[in-house]
């Protein structure tokens, strides 16, 4: 019978045009950016890191205006995809479909996980040897760059920037193989973090100074940024929903329920199993129906309550979680119906000058 009810069910395809907050753009991303600009002609790589579960919403156009217009020809970027462990397998796959396009590097990690960093920065050490090979027309074993290897994070707030630049610092310092799988608890604070972590938007306000994480040829070094939001020009109701399901915006930005009806419904649009222990095993487009159910299993009194409750524990996530849910639902559609490299091209018309 319940099988049954979830093949006649019909989920939203279209979410309700309700009135938010299209940016959360503040001043010290503009001092950031001006930062960039001026680091640009001495850096070698710009790490992008995007959310691997919002990938298209936590991608910022501000990173490919700086790479195409303002002086980064010489500096090569690659783009980190984090909690990739919490991503549906499919969102991957789309992924590599939509780099291929554009001719684009791109990884995906864990930034938690000293395994995905050590491979990570056996990459890092690997395009250092090819860019020394590049200017000096060979490579000697320690033969370097006069200034080392020089590396800018960059993304949205609270994509993992800082997280990474812990754990690159902490498993480049270590050059050991018998670290923790990840870094949790003690294992972390028996080193000093150098750069500032935590489960909200904007814990970073300031560009580091320069971080040296490996001693490979003399040194890479790399620069721990502010997340920088989208501009209210080149940002969409449906982007600010997303980034609002990974922690990227402030949590008071969004009314919780509406942050929690977006969930449904884009859970409803790939897992709608998924929550059915709050709505006695059957699907269900109504949030105040689900939110009733989260009340009574957790004795929250009122739905803000019940919504943020819901909310963070999928924003958290759970490792070995099976139900892995994409919040942007453009990595449902089919070639025919979105193509990433016209989304790149618009969005750069928009940005401007």
């Amino acid at each position: 019978m319940l099988r049954r009810l979830y093949t006649t069910f019909v989920p939203r395809h279209v979410f309700p045009d309700y009135r938010i907050a299209l940016t959360d753009f503040k001043g010290h991303q503009m001092r950031a950016i001006q930062r960039f600009q001026q680091l640009l002609p001495q850096l070698n790589l710009l790490l992008e890191l995007r959310d691997c579960r919002a990938p298209i919403s936590t991608r910022n156009v501000i990173f490919d205006d700086l790479m195409v217009n303002r002086r980064g020809d010489n500096t090569q970027r690659l783009v980190l995809y984090t909690k990739s462990d919490m991503c549906p397998k499919a969102t991957i796959d789309k992924l590599r479909t939509w780099h291929e396009q554009m001719d684009d590097e791109f990884m995906t990690l864990d930034c938690r996980s000293t395994k995905d960093v050590r491979n990570l920065i056996k990459v890092l050490e690997w395009k250092y040897d090819r860019v020394v090979e590049k200017s000096l027309g060979h490579v000697e074993r320690n033969e370097g760059l006069p200034l080392g290897y020089r590396i800018l994070v960059a993304g949205m707030p609270n994509v993992g920037k800082s997280t990474l630049v812990n754990t690159l610092r902490f498993v480049g310092s270590a050059k050991t193989n018998n670290a923790s799988e990840s870094i949790h608890g003690s294992v972390l604070h028996k080193r000093r973090k150098v750069a500032r972590t935590g489960g909200q938007a904007g814990v970073t306000r300031a560009t580091s100074e320069c971080i040296r994480i490996t001693d490979h040829r003399g040194g890479v070094y790399l620069y721990d940024t502010p997340g920088v939001s989208l501009p209210g020009r080149v940002t969409t109701r449906e982007k600010m929903l997303s980034l609002s399901q990974c922690g990227c915006v402030k949590n008071n930005l969004i009314d919780p329920v509406i942050q929690a009806d977006y969930l449904l419904y884009v859970m409803n649009l790939q897992e709608p199993a998924a929550y059915s222990q709050y709505t006695k095993g059957l699907p269900t487009n109504n949030i105040y129906k689900l939110l009733a159910g989260v009340r009574k299993a957790t004795g929250i009194k009122d739905d803000n309550g019940a919504a943020i409750h819901w909310i963070d524990k999928w924003r958290q996530g759970q490792r070995g979680n099976k139900n892995k849910v994409s919040f942007d639902v453009e990595t449902l559609l089919d070639d025919e119906s979105f193509s990433y490299r016209e989304l790149v091209d618009r969005e750069l018309d928009q940005l401007g000058p």
